[in-house]
Formats: structure tokens, sequence, C-alpha cells
């Protein structure tokens, strides 16, 4: 058992290593079982298919699906502050973790770029495990007067737009500069005050109070 999971590793880690190199393109069975360093049937024994052993090494490497299986390990929120504070430390995290991790960028590259069966099922994936952090909201943010899910929708989208762009195509977006701590840290701050005014609004205080 020993040996069938350290050699799982070794096909997870070069998978990583591929992708970090070479991207999706560079991904190839005979390729990831040579630099693993094992017979190319094993990735089939072990994970089903090739698509399976790459999508082993997304769910590790995806900020969301790593997230969202630590979910039932945290405390549900008791009252709004604290679902506020979980949301606010989700998303800025989120934000922080895909401005750093360039195989996280490539994933999401890879998803937009390319029509890929394995690419649109991990998304499906994603989208059904977020849904527990979505429905974690309905009890605090009222319906009718608030839809957190197109806010969380505009704001995780942002946050994968932004940064990729940036990365591809200079620092400056909307006149911060992300390759600077403080442009970072304004990102940041727009996340809490955008989490300020949702929640004041399902409380039906006007948003023009969040300034005051």
């Amino acid at each position: 058992m020993r040996d069938k999971e350290q050699t799982k590793r070794k096909l997870i880690n070069a998978v990583a290593q591929v992708f970090k190199d070479e991207g999706h393109a560079g991904l190839g069975v005979n390729k990831i079982a040579r630099l693993a360093g094992t017979d190319k049937k094993l990735i089939y024994r072990y994970f089903g298919s090739f698509d399976r052993l790459v999508e082993a090494y997304v769910v590790e490497t995806d900020y969301w699906m790593r997230f969202v299986d630590q979910l039932n390990e945290l405390k549900v929120p008791e009252n709004m502050e604290e679902m506020k504070r979980l949301l606010g430390h989700v998303l800025k995290n989120q934000f922080l973790y895909f401005y750093e991790d360039k195989e996280m960028q490539q994933l999401i590259f890879w998803e937009l770029a390319a029509k890929s069966d394995l690419m649109r099922s991990i998304h499906q994936t994603r989208e059904v495990k977020g849904q527990q952090l979505l429905e974690m909201t309905d009890r605090y943010l009222e319906k009718g007067k608030v839809n957190f899910r197109a806010i969380a929708a505009l704001l995780v989208g942002g946050i994968y737009y932004m940064i990729l762009h940036t990365r591809n195509n200079g620092s400056m977006f909307s006149d911060i500069d992300l390759s600077k701590p403080d442009g970072r840290h304004d990102i940041l701050n727009a996340i809490d005050v955008i989490l300020e005014m949702t929640f004041k609004r399902s409380n039906g205080s006007p948003v023009e109070d969040v300034a005051k």
C-alpha cells in the first residue's frame, strides 16, 4: 500500500512539474510516466485514466477545492459579523493565493482558453463544492434585498481577471499597481468595503451609512 501511495505521489508531482514548465499542452501519458520513473500502466491502475490523474493534481492546486474541503472543519458562523469575517477571509485569501500561485493562474488560463471536458468537469465540481459556502450566507442575507451569489460572482471573477490581466499586460489595473504591496492592500480593503455594504443592505440600512 505504501508503494502505491508513493507511486501516486510521484505521478502527481510529475504532472505538477510538466504543467509548471510547459503548461497543459506539455501533458502526456508517456512523458508523465517517464518523469515519474514508472510504467504508464500504473496511471490507469491507480487513477482510472490520465484525466483523473490530472484532476488529482488540480484538486491539490485549486484554491476553492482546497478551501471547501476544509470547510466542514470550520466553526459554522453563529451571527452576521462572523459570517462577514469568514467571507472576507475566504475572498482575501483567494486574491493573495491566486496572485502568488503561478500554477493556479495557468489552470484558470487553461479553463478559459481551451474546450476541455476535464476542465469543464473541474469547473462543475468547483461550483458544487462552493455551494456549501454560499448556502451559509442565506440565513444572514435577506433574499430579495441581496443576491450574494451575484456579488460573489463579480468578486471571484474580478479577482481572476484582474490578476491574469496584470500578470501578462503590466501591473496597473484601474490605476492600482498590483505589483506594489500598497496596491494589493487597496484591493483587500475594497473586498471588506463591498462585504460591509452587502450586509448593511441586507439589514435594510442605507448603503451610504458605510462611509460614515
